[in-house]
């Protein structure tokens, strides 16, 4: 078998490669962009911050801010921490929709 990438087949990186490929579809609230307040709503710090931080703030928000629970995070199985932060990301979304409706009224 051919071997690449420190070690691992080339089957092995294609099924990766799959599998991620449909956790991207599984999870585009995570995945297309966005953020909590929805598509096209990041500004360039934001998507820079995310950019740079990628899957460590996904860690820090499941943990809840708190570097004492990161190793329990990190044991968690992949597609519930997913779940769980598309969860999240939907229920700021509907918070935010439902906070611009609230402050409509007043103006």
């Amino acid at each position: 078998m051919v071997r690449c990438f420190n070690g691992l087949s080339f089957r092995l990186f294609f099924f990766l490669q799959s599998y991620l490929k449909g956790i991207n579809e599984r999870y585009p609230e995570i995945f297309e962009g966005g953020g909590f307040e929805g598509h096209g709503s990041e500004s360039a710090h934001q998507a820079n911050f995310a950019r740079k931080w990628s899957a460590y703030q996904s860690i820090v928000v499941l943990a809840n801010d708190n570097l004492l629970n990161f190793d329990e995070i990190v044991k968690r199985p992949l597609e519930e921490c997913l779940l769980n932060l598309c969860y999240r990301a939907d229920k700021s979304q509907l918070e935010g929709l439902l906070h611009r409706q609230a402050m409509k009224k007043y103006k």
